[in-house]
């Protein structure tokens, strides 16, 4: 855990968070399964099977150190079936989105997970396959995060962490999207590598208006309704079913009309973040108003007192 520290792996999958700290936390939570996630289902986007097919023995390497370190009894590696893989690679025929963690830990370790909760809370952790190349080559070889393996357009290459999107090849222009067609986010032309950068395409094509044509909720394996919460973006409204959406771009490839939704998604998702920051930050304008008002008043009750005091004490004569 400490090699993988000191090495800076994160999330690769899309997540950027630490990996050591989620080893340590999955050790806390006394996790008994490691599932390798090669699942990826972003249309367009390659990288995660190239790395299985050119380097599988690292990947499995990775995930054994991670079952090591968790005293993991079990350790699968899930991947798109059919596929030629070797053991221990476990295939699996899942619907779409087949990588999102959640599932995984249901169909391959049988433990559902709660709607508001994570896959540590039923026993399970979940990695994705290149983070588990990083960890191999940070534990066995000893090689900080330098480079990763990312889909540009339409080609998988080894790039450095930090090289500029604008120097990648892509059609000139000043926005890129990172992450694929689906999941993705639209960035600007000052953008560059990071470690969670997968996939680098051009922007999508600007939107249609909405047709109202409902293609979006059959969709949505959530069970929500993607078009309403379009309607609560168009209208800035709140839409409290938008944190329960996993962002997996089901209703955006669905949309007749090219809408991002899962962008406005994420939007609503800011939005009621930063109504709940100024709702916070009103209560504690109140509470600190409060507080003076209540500290003014007994001040001025103190110099009553005083005042009164001092006058009891030494009357005049007049």
């Amino acid at each position: 855990v400490a090699r993988v520290a000191a090495a800076g792996v994160v999330g690769m999958g899309g997540g950027g968070y630490s990996a050591a700290r989620k080893l340590r936390d999955a050790r806390a939570a006394e996790v008994d399964v490691a599932i390798g996630n090669g699942m990826a289902s972003e249309p367009g986007a390659t990288a995660d099977a190239r790395l299985l097919r050119e380097h599988f023995a690292g990947v499995a390497e990775g995930l054994a150190i991670v079952a090591g370190a968790l005293n993991s009894a079990r350790q699968v590696l899930a991947v798109p079936a059919p596929s030629d893989l070797p053991a221990p690679a476990q295939a699996l025929a899942l619907p779409f989105p087949a990588g999102d963690e959640r599932r995984l830990a249901a169909h391959v370790a049988n433990r559902p997970v709660p709607r508001d909760g994570h896959p540590a809370d039923v026993g399970v952790a979940v990695f994705n396959v290149a983070t588990l190349f990083a960890i191999y080559e940070a534990v066995r070889l000893g090689r900080a995060l330098r480079q990763r393996l990312v889909t540009v357009g339409g080609e998988d290459r080894w790039l450095a962490i930090g090289t500029p999107l604008a120097a990648l090849g892509l059609p000139a222009g000043d926005a890129y999207r990172v992450g694929g067609a689906l999941t993705g986010r639209t960035v600007g032309a000052d953008a560059v590598v990071l470690a969670t950068t997968f996939c680098v395409e051009t922007p999508r094509s600007p939107a249609l208006p909405c047709i109202r044509c409902g293609w979006c909720a059959p969709a949505c394996p959530e069970g929500l309704r993607p078009d309403r919460l379009h309607a609560a973006f168009e209208h800035a409204e709140p839409h409290a079913a938008a944190f329960d959406c996993i962002e997996c771009g089901a209703c955006t490839a669905a949309c007749p009309s090219g809408i991002d939704l899962v962008e406005e998604i994420r939007a609503l998702k800011a939005r009621a973040g930063q109504d709940q920051r100024r709702v916070a930050r009103a209560a504690e304008a109140r509470e600190r108003h409060a507080a003076r008002a209540n500290r003014l008043a007994r001040r001025a009750r103190q110099r009553l007192d005083q005042r009164t005091a001092r006058i009891g004490a030494a009357p005049r004569d007049w």
